[in-house]
C-alpha cells in the first residue's frame, strides 16, 4: 500500500465561529490525501481545536489527526490508523538513528494543555488528593483558564493533567499475585525516554475529557494489533479510576534538555476478565512505534518491589503512590 503524504501547501484552514465558553479562536484543519486504498481519495477533517497548533510536516499532520480522532467527522477509524502508519513509515525512511521525524511523531511540542494551579504547598507534591485539598481539587482539579504548549510546559514546571492505565490480569498460577502490562517508553520522547512505565499514559489536551482521553491513549498506545479497539467503553473507565495523585519530577535528555514535568495524574487499573485470553506482549502494538518501544509483563509482587527500591530502569513514582497502587492491587481484596 502506498499513500502519498500532501504537505503545507494542500493544508487548508477555514475559521470557525467561537463558543462563548472558548477562549481560543476556533479553526479546522482540512487534510488532503490520495490513496489507492479502495481506489478511492479520502478528505480528513480535524475538529475546530487547538487554534495554534500548526500542521509544519505530513508527520505533524498525522499526529495531529491520530489525537484528533475522537472528534473527526466522518473518518472511519482504520483508514486514520492506516493514514497515521504509512505517514510514519514515508517520514522515516532513510531517516532512521533519531531524526528530528522520530522526535516531532514520539509527541508533538506544539500541542496545547491546560494549566492548573499548584497544590497548596509542597508538603502536597507526589501525594494523593483527598477530600481535605478543598472543592478547588477533590474530586477533580480546576484548571486556570490559561493554556500553554507543551514544550513550554515541560520547561516552565507548569501544572497540567495526565491519564494513567495499568492493566492487569489475575495470574492463574499464582493466587497471590497479579500480572501487570509495563510499557518500555520511546527513546524519542521528551521526559523519561527507554523507561519502563505504566501500561498506557497520556497528557490531557486542552479541552479534552478526561475519560475520552484515557480511551484514545489506550488505543493509540496498546491498539495496533486491534486488542484493545473499540473494548472499553467510558462507564468502564469511569469505573475503573482508582485516584489522583500529584507527580512533580526534574530530569534532562540529550534532544531536549532539561525538564520540569509537574502533573495531576488520573490513574486507572483496568481488569484484563479471567474469560480473556492470557495476557501477552504480542497482543499490543502502538499505533505509531515512535511512542513505544515494546512491552513486558511483570509480576505484581515483583513491581512493587521495584517501584519502592527507586530502581532506574523504571519511571519513579512517589512513596503514596506506589502504596496506593498496591492496595488496588491486592488480590485479597478482589472480587470474584
Amino acid at each position: 500500500m502506498r499513500l502519498m503524504m500532501m504537505m503545507n501547501s494542500r493544508l487548508i484552514r477555514s475559521n470557525l465561529s467561537t463558543s462563548p465558553h472558548q477562549t481560543l479562536l476556533k479553526s479546522t484543519y482540512v487534510f488532503l490525501a490520495s490513496s489507492i486504498i479502495n481506489h478511492q481519495t479520502f478528505a480528513f477533517l480535524s475538529s475546530p481545536s487547538l487554534a495554534h497548533h500548526q500542521i509544519h510536516s505530513s508527520a505533524f499532520a498525522a499526529t495531529f489527526i491520530l489525537k484528533n480522532k475522537n472528534r473527526v467527522d466522518g473518518i472511519p477509524h482504520h483508514k486514520a490508523s492506516s493514514l497515521i502508519m504509512a505517514s510514519s513509515n514515508y517520514i522515516s525512511d532513510g531517516s532512521k538513528g533519531g531524526s528530528s521525524n522520530n522526535y516531532n511523531l514520539a509527541q508533538d511540542p506544539t500541542e496545547l494543555f491546560d494549566i492548573y494551579q499548584a497544590p497548596p504547598s509542597e508538603s502536597y507534591y507526589n501525594s494523593i488528593i483527598t477530600p481535605d485539598w478543598g472543592a478547588s481539587y477533590y474530586p477533580s482539579p480546576q484548571p486556570t483558564g490559561k493554556v500553554k504548549e507543551r514544550g513550554l510546559v515541560h520547561k516552565d514546571g507548569d501544572w497540567h493533567r495526565s491519564v494513567q492505565v495499568w492493566i492487569v490480569q489475575r495470574d492463574t498460577t499464582n493466587v497471590n499475585t497479579v500480572r501487570v502490562l509495563l510499557q518500555r517508553r520511546s527513546p524519542y520522547k521528551d521526559t523519561h525516554p527507554n523507561q519502563l512505565d505504566v501500561s498506557c499514559a497520556g497528557h490531557v489536551n486542552s479541552g479534552d475529557d478526561i475519560l475520552e482521553t484515557t480511551i484514545r491513549e489506550l488505543e493509540e498506545e496498546l491498539g495496533g494489533k486491534g486488542t484493545m479497539m473499540k473494548q472499553y467503553s467510558i462507564e468502564d473507565l469511569k469505573n475503573s479510576r482508582v485516584f489522583t495523585v500529584t507527580s512533580s519530577i526534574m530530569g534532562e535528555t540529550a534532544k531536549h534538555g532539561k525538564y520540569l514535568c509537574q502533573e495531576y495524574q488520573d490513574v486507572f487499573i483496568l481488569w484484563l476478565r479471567e474469560h480473556d485470553s492470557p495476557m501477552d506482549t504480542t497482543m499490543f502494538a502502538p499505533l505509531v512505534e515512535e511512542e513505544v518501544s515494546g512491552f513486558e509483563i511483570m509480576d505484581g509482587n515483583e513491581l512493587m518491589k521495584r517501584l519502592r527500591h527507586g530502581d532506574e530502569e523504571f519511571v519513579p513514582r512517589s512513596t503514596e503512590y506506589v502504596n496506593a497502587l498496591e492496595e488496588y492491587l491486592d488480590t485479597s481484596k478482589l472480587c470474584a
